[in-house]
């Protein structure tokens, strides 16, 4: 007995998906790439051969000061008056809050000195301060 076989069509891959998943690949990384690139500002920081990175940098607040004194809460220039007031507002809503203070290595003390004060002031009391240590190809905290 002879069995008869139906005529199958060739398997072919289905390129519509194929693509759709690529476009969204794409706009995912570029995303991504932006959202990590803008998070803090390009600062020569100080160097200190023991620094520690705690694990709850993520979590902080990032103060940054540029060279000239500039202050920037993230990316958005602020002075020590609109700082204070962001602090006592976000104290509202964290309690606990946490900063990470970045400056640059020629920045004069003073400079960092008044934001911790006028931070203070405001009632934030646990800093940590961005360093890099070399040896480790990255910045650290202390």
């Amino acid at each position: 007995m002879r069995i008869i076989l139906e005529d199958k069509d060739e398997t072919k891959i289905q390129m519509a998906p194929m693509i759709d998943m690529v476009f969204l690949l794409i706009i995912f990384f570029m995303t991504a790439s932006h959202l990590s690139a803008h998070k803090s500002k390009n600062l020569d920081i100080p160097v200190a051969t023991h620094g520690v990175i705690p694990k709850e940098r993520p979590d902080r607040w990032t103060v940054n000061i540029e060279a000239d004194g500039t202050i920037f809460s993230g990316q958005d220039h602020v002075t020590i008056s609109e700082l204070k007031q962001m602090v006592t507002d976000r104290l509202q809503t964290e309690p606990e809050l946490k900063v990470y203070l970045r400056a640059d290595k020629i920045t004069p003390h003073r400079e960092v000195k008044s934001v911790m004060r006028a931070m203070a002031e405001a009632g934030v009391g646990d800093f940590i301060f961005g360093v890099f240590t070399p040896g480790d190809g990255g910045e650290e905290l202390l």
